[in-house]
């Protein structure tokens, strides 16, 4: 669908309405996984980012992290031979190889943003929001692919996948603004699939508003209640042990 300059989110407004009028809680910052726990119970993300009592994510978050290394090393050419976990892509990581050493892939991006969205280092004070990006591909001044590796499952996990992308995307959009168009792809690298979703400028503003207002309420929250039922407490490991951190949750 085609968008016309007419239908463009007014970004000041939002700012001026919304963004600078919050006054930042307890947490005053987020990323699209910060949200994403919050919303499904808000007293988990207090223990972590409050209370700063690191959770534990069990063997497959491990796995994960030790897959994402072998693939920034192997694009980076720090290995020669293409580790087993992602021979499924093997095509793939050959090609983003390539253009690496072309100049126009980054790895691993860090990405800082202030309340309004302005672009800012990860650490800064001031900062706001947090993106992490697997790797970018810059193929023009004004196109770009954003590639994130998953080694989770992809049945069932569409809808929040889709918003991550959709969250890289428009920070693609805010941290290079001569961007008009941005490809988010997702590779399964256990299952050799993938999910692909284009985005005009355009059409990625017309989501910030909602991903904005999400995260304001997370970020001017000063209450945390616990939100216990087998979903939001099943992957949480704050109910476990002998002296579980969280009195109400549902094993």
């Amino acid at each position: 669908m085609e968008l016309t300059q007419d239908v463009r989110p007014d970004l000041s407004s939002i700012e001026n309405n919304s963004s600078k009028n919050k006054e930042l809680g307890l947490i005053p910052a987020w990323s699209y996984s910060s949200l994403k726990t919050y919303e499904t119970c808000p007293y988990r993300i207090y223990i972590a980012k409050v209370k700063k009592i690191q959770e534990d994510y069990g063997p497959a978050a491990d796995r994960g992290s030790q897959i994402h290394l072998q693939a920034e090393d192997f694009v980076q050419n720090k290995i020669e031979q293409m580790p087993d976990t992602l021979k499924k892509f093997q095509n793939q990581f050959e090609v983003l190889k390539s253009l690496y050493v072309e100049g126009k892939v980054e790895l691993e991006g860090e990405w800082g943003f202030t309340i309004d969205w302005k672009a800012c280092d990860w650490m800064a004070k001031e900062v706001w929001a947090r993106i992490k990006l697997d790797a970018i591909v810059h193929e023009s001044p004004t196109s770009a692919r954003v590639i994130d590796y998953k080694t989770g499952k992809k049945f069932g996990n569409e809808i929040a996948h889709g918003q991550q992308a959709l969250t890289y995307a428009i920070g693609s959009f805010f941290k290079y603004p001569e961007l008009e168009h941005v490809q988010t792809e997702l590779w399964y690298l256990d299952q050799k699939e993938t999910s692909l979703q284009a985005y005009t400028r355009e059409e990625a503003m017309m989501f910030m508003p909602n991903i904005n207002n999400r995260a304001l309420n997370m970020t001017s929250a000063t209450k945390f209640p616990p939100n216990p039922s087998s979903y939001s407490c099943k992957w949480c490991s704050y109910k476990n042990g002998e002296h579980p951190l969280c009195e109400w949750g549902v094993k």
